[in-house]
Parts: C-alpha cells; structure tokens; sequence
C-alpha cells in the first residue's frame, strides 16, 4: 500500500472522513464534483457514507494531490480508471507524474542550496562587522 492505511469497521459520515485524511468536508465534495472520487453512498438518513474503499480512493487523491498533480491530471487518472484503463495505462501516468515530482524536486533542492549559500554569506558579513565593530 502506498499510502496509510485508513481501515473503517462501519462507514463513516463526510466530517469523520474528511478528520481522517486531514483535509476539509469541501475538499471531499469538490473531488466528487470534479469527478476525481467518486461519489460516496448514502447511508438512509440520506447522508454521505465513506467505507474503506472510499477513504482509500481519497487518500490516494490527497497523496497525488500532495505530490503535485494538477486537477486536470487527476481528473484524467481517475477518468482512466473509470474507463477500465489497464494496469499499464495507468502505470504509464503515475511514471509521467514521478518524472515530473522529480524535476520539481530537483529543482528545490537547487533553490535550497542558493538560499543556504546566501544565508551564509550574510552571517559572515554580519559577523565580521561585529569583529570590527567591537575593536
């Protein structure tokens, strides 16, 4: 599993889902909407029930959310599955993301290591104007 594990024994309501996997009851509908989760069954109150199978399809939106995947790219995935996309089809997409999680990140870590570059430059001007300034 590439994510936490989110088991249930009983399904829960939208506010329960949405405290486990750390994201808004807004969030949920909107990926509903949107049609990169599917819409939960209800329960009959009528209200929206998530069982394990819900909550591991979101967690999984969330993780590739995290990751950086656009809307358009999830909704695209999600279509592909819905679609009866094949395991390799699939595989195919989250391989293209990976590339694209990698450069990024790639990219970070340069803009890291200039921000690094230049807080140690002004340390040492700030602490060499402190040797001067206390002779």
């Amino acid at each position: 599993m590439l994510l936490p594990e989110v088991h249930v024994a009983e399904p829960v309501t939208i506010s329960a889902a949405a405290d486990l996997l750390g994201i808004t009851v807004d969030t949920i509908r909107y990926y509903e909407k949107e049609g990169i989760a599917p819409a939960a069954e209800r329960g009959p109150d009528g209200w929206r029930r998530y069982d394990t199978a819900a909550l591991s399809w979101l967690a999984g939106t969330v993780m590739l959310r995290g990751t950086g995947m656009s809307m358009q790219e999830m909704r695209e995935y999600a279509a592909a599955y819905r679609a009866g996309a094949d395991d390799v089809a699939r595989l195919a997409l989250l391989e293209q993301h990976h590339e694209a999680v990698l450069a990024r990140q790639a990219e970070v870590w340069r803009h890291l290591a200039a921000l690094e570059r230049k807080i140690a430059a002004y340390r040492e001007t700030i602490a060499v104007s402190d040797t001067h300034s206390t002779m």
